[in-house]
């Protein structure tokens, strides 16, 4: 009892409650400076102004509003250990949150299927993504089906709650959990994988041919082929690494969402990680979109360097213009 927090609603020790809030607070500001850096360099470099990159935008910005208008509501709750406002503030705060969460989905499951028809069906790619304008479209639409899927929250049909075993504001409805992770968390799941394996054979299709046309003429593979090899392999990693942090992230709160109104309870610390990995999903995004892109890894270097991004002398700019134009050749149809 010398470390235990008598008046801790969850029986939490100061110890513990001091680790969540530290964490979550760190999650808080990761996600919250990491997007900011990915819509800065999007707005100052003119070299990432393209469709897919729209797409990168939108999400940074639907991850900051997860960080600046939710997640202090969650900090606090771990502080506490309880809900430390009125139930009108809960319904309005899980309102925010569960349309911001569908907004992130839909919209990473709108840039792998924006990256598969890049790759494995460029001739649609045209008719489909044929301007910057567009795209702001997409991401209008994608905002729409997230009010979409709010309106029985929104129009009180179904009501928000706070659950104490993960500290968050969300729907109380068991029927209305299963459709959503059973539908649309799922589908965008299924999207996502089908869209990069598809993604990953095409670029290995590819990669088949070229050799075997290099070895039948018995020409050695030119600097532009390795160059498209070394670019096979980043395919692959983003691919994978984005699959693979969405299922992480999603999968765990989705499963304790619906065992939750089934009756059963995976206890309080599985609760409470779940509900981390979800929000980390927020700070994660610049890693899988920007650092694991060159064109972006360099952008990045460029602003962090005390301010110069963007206003550097001459010769720095067309440095940097020149190493882009390296780096970009064959990776932005790709990634």
């Amino acid at each position: 009892m010398s470390e235990s927090t008598s008046h801790d609603p969850i029986g939490r020790s100061r110890t513990e409650i001091s680790v969540e809030v530290t964490m979550a607070t760190l999650v808080c500001l990761s996600a919250m400076l990491g997007n900011l850096l990915v819509v800065f360099v999007i707005k100052r470099d003119s070299k990432l102004h393209n469709v897919t990159n729209m797409f990168i935008h939108s999400l940074a910005l639907t991850d900051i509003a997860m960080a600046t208008m939710y997640m202090p509501f969650w900090i606090a709750s771990l502080y506490t250990g309880t809900w430390n406002f009125s139930q009108v503030c809960c319904q309005v705060a899980g309102s925010i949150l569960l349309i911001l969460a569908y907004a992130s989905m839909l919209t990473v499951g709108l840039i792998a299927l924006n990256r598969y028809i890049q790759v494995v069906k460029p001739n649609l790619y045209k008719k489909l993504f044929p301007s910057k304008r567009a795209a702001r479209l997409y991401c209008v639409l994608v905002w729409l089906v997230a009010i979409l899927l709010a309106i029985p929250f929104l129009g009180g049909w179904v009501g928000i709650t706070y659950y104490t075993r993960t500290s968050i504001c969300s729907v109380e409805s068991s029927v209305y959990i299963l459709l959503i992770v059973g539908v649309v968390i799922t589908g965008i799941m299924i999207t996502i994988f089908y869209c990069y394996f598809k993604i990953y054979k095409a670029v290995r299709e590819s990669k088949d041919i070229s050799k075997a046309h290099a070895d039948g003429n018995r020409v050695c593979p030119s600097n532009d082929s390795r160059r498209s090899d070394i670019t096979d392999v980043k395919v692959l990693k983003a691919c994978f690494t984005v699959a693979c942090f969405y299922v992480v992230t999603w999968t765990p709160i989705s499963i304790i969402a619906i065992t939750w109104n089934a009756g059963f309870d995976f206890g309080q610390q599985l609760s409470t990680a779940s509900t981390f990995l979800m929000f980390s999903s927020s700070f994660v995004n610049p890693f899988i979109y920007g650092i694991m892109n060159p064109q972006f890894k360099l952008a990045f270097k460029m602003a962090l360097k005390c301010g110069c991004y963007g206003r550097g002398n001459k010769n720095q700019s067309q440095t940097g213009n020149s190493v882009r134009r390296v780096v970009v050749t064959g990776l932005e149809t790709a990634l």
